[in-house]
């Protein structure tokens, strides 16, 4: 009768044997010397565990992840005992997140926690694949964002915003909230900026976590959005929010607060021009007149001239 350590065994001979043309197609990268194969040759695993590895890992990183993040990936796995075929699904999950033009980071980090938690391998992979859904929706949203006429101002902005909302939308925000969020950013009038729709969806996901709910925490959002207030008063919100909660009451009822303190509130144009790339430069100082001189006093003769 088989034993349960021979039918893994003899799982992990047939997955090799299924990879072994992939591995053929991929020799010319998983043969140079670097990080992957100081990691898998490194690793007290079987040869064929070892060919199972090489072989996805080298897949992944012709999908165009990074090679010390995939090397560091199968360390960490290893290293906490984790099975060739688990740390299989766990690299097609980066994988499928590099396919699906998202960013990767995030996924990677989900990983890592994951691992140095030692949640089951499992569990990592279901969390991973969610998150790389979260970012998939969030991108098209950002897509969306840039043509109702968001403007992109900075290298990196873009991928910020989408990391920004996938958060949001983690923690319950929907994707209608999220678009009615972009239209205000958006108004004729308004500074349209990616940056600003990055604050605005991560200031709304900090605001779940400290209690509100998804639709308060945007509707919160969205009342200083409406009201002109600068990026940095939106990043605020969370200060201001904390007092209200040290009022007592209702998290729901310290929004209706703070949402009113908003709306009655005057937005400062100064405040904008500081935080917010892109924005008109600060205005010169007035310009002090000078005082004029004083008369010379008038010259008092000497006597006896």
């Amino acid at each position: 009768m088989a034993t349960p350590r021979s039918v893994g065994r003899a799982a992990l001979v047939v997955m090799a044997l299924g990879v072994l043309c992939v591995s053929q197609g991929f020799a010319e990268v998983s043969t140079k010397p670097g990080e992957l194969s100081h990691a898998i040759e490194a690793a007290n695993l079987s040869p064929e565990g070892k060919a199972v590895l090489r072989a996805k890992a080298t897949e992944v990183i012709r999908a165009g992840v990074a090679e010390n993040e995939v090397a560091g990936l199968i360390q960490r796995g290893v290293g906490r005992g984790v099975q060739p075929a688990d740390l299989v699904r766990l690299l097609e999950a980066v994988a499928q997140a590099k396919r699906q033009d998202v960013p990767v980071g995030p996924v990677l980090d989900k990983v890592k926690e994951g691992l140095a938690k030692r949640v089951p391998p499992t569990r990592i992979a279901g969390v991973a694949e969610r998150l790389t859904g979260e970012l998939a929706t969030s991108r098209d949203l950002v897509r969306r964002a840039e043509q109702k006429g968001i403007r992109v101002e900075s290298r990196g902005e873009r991928e910020r915003a989408t990391e920004a909302v996938a958060d949001a939308l983690g923690k319950g925000v929907s994707p209608k909230e999220v678009e009615d969020l972009s239209r205000g950013i958006a108004r004729p009038g308004g500074r349209a900026t990616m940056s600003r729709l990055q604050a605005g969806a991560q200031v709304t996901a900090d605001l779940v976590a400290m209690g509100l709910s998804p639709h308060d925490a945007t509707e919160t959002v969205g009342a200083a959005v409406t009201r002109g207030l600068s990026q940095r008063d939106i990043e605020r919100l969370r200060e201001r929010m904390g007092q209200e909660l040290k009022r007592g009451g209702s998290a729901e009822n310290g929004a209706k607060r703070l949402r009113d303190a908003i709306r009655s509130e005057r937005p400062d144009e100064r405040s904008e021009r500081g935080p917010e790339r892109g924005s008109d430069k600060p205005e010169k100082p007035e310009k002090v007149e000078k005082m004029e001189k004083p008369e010379k006093p008038t010259r008092v003769e000497k006597p006896g001239r």
